[in-house]
């Protein structure tokens, strides 16, 4: 089979697609014929070789970690899904013809919802669920602030915010995202480029401050999001695509009451809870056009590392979508 993967660490020009062994799947784990993939930039970052995370093996490695599909063979003591099923989840090495997926994060995929939309769905709809559903616990008419929101997890929140019942508030980095983000169901949304951010949250909320954050930028976003709480607010920090460390005013944290929460996908403990409403509120959602996923682009396993360097200059508005065929 085709697959895209790299050999070493560096950079996207590294990513070669090669002709490898068909891989077959162990008790417990589904084989899928894979229809799309989605692209993230956990996938650019393991590039670099500065994430290897779950599902990571070692070198050569096959990129990609989430696909949409159809099962094409089952492990041993798998009954829960047969060949020919259409599914959608967590997959290793998902940039290729074939991939494996464990069936406890594998999910049915309606047959409304195409393969290329299933493929944009998990981990940014995952993330977006464990932040706004599992942790911060949204509630109908909250300010919400999406910060950023023009990459895979942003759009995702802002379409899930807007389901829920929030009021969002969403930035970007020129007007053409801004133009997209509103069109996404943002109720506010400003280039952080040229505003002062805290500011603007205040004139839009009248000095009240939002009750949720979700900080995708680490360094320079997270300091705006905590000066923008309101008191008893909850922030949700899920990246740090600004940098790695951020520094706060403890002060501005313990006297307004705020819930931090730091996640991480993979090893968290409201990851089922989070799969369980990917599957009965966003796919239902999806279905019935009430979300409607931002897709950038569908690329072919040949242009992986164009497409990872676009993310790299962060040329992308929500998802790019791999098809191998």
């Amino acid at each position: 089979m085709k697959a895209a993967q790299i050999h070493q660490y560096g950079n996207p020009a590294f990513v070669r697609v090669e002709d490898v062994e068909i891989p077959k799947p162990n008790p417990g784990e589904v084989r899928i014929r894979v229809k799309a993939a989605g692209i993230n930039n956990s996938d650019l970052q393991t590039t670099y070789g500065t994430y290897k995370g779950y599902g990571h093996r070692g070198l050569p490695h096959i990129l990609g970690q989430e696909a949409a599909g159809e099962v094409d063979a089952v492990g041993t003591g798998v009954t829960e899904f047969v060949p020919g099923m259409r599914v959608v989840g967590h997959v290793n090495g998902a940039f290729a013809e074939y991939a494996i997926a464990p069936i406890d994060e594998l999910l049915p995929l309606p047959d409304e919802v195409s393969f290329e939309v299933a493929a944009s769905l998990p981990i940014a709809y995952l993330t977006a669920s464990m932040a706004l559903v599992h942790k911060a616990k949204l509630k109908p008419g909250e300010w919400v602030l999406v910060h950023p929101g023009s990459g895979g997890v942003g759009t995702a929140a802002i379409q899930l915010a807007k389901l829920l019942g929030g009021r969002v508030i969403a930035t970007a980095g020129n007007t053409a995202k801004i133009d997209r983000l509103k069109e996404l169901g943002a109720e506010q949304a400003f280039d952080y480029s040229k505003s002062d951010v805290v500011s603007e949250i205040q004139r839009i909320t009248k000095e009240g401050g939002i009750q949720v954050a979700l900080d995708g930028g680490g360094k320079i976003t997270l300091p705006h999001c905590l000066e923008s709480i309101a008191n008893n607010g909850r922030i949700v920090s899920y990246g740090y695509t600004t940098g790695i460390e951020a520094t706060i005013p403890l002060v501005k944290l313990i006297g307004r009451n705020v819930q931090l929460y730091g996640i991480a996908l993979w090893y968290n403990n409201n990851y089922q809870a989070s799969l369980e409403t990917l599957r009965d509120l966003v796919l239902p959602a999806v279905a019935e056009g009430k979300i409607k996923p931002a897709i950038d682009r569908v690329v072919s396993l040949e242009d992986v590392t164009e497409a990872l360097l676009l993310i790299e200059k962060r040329g992308v508005m929500g998802k790019i979508v791999v098809v191998p065929k």
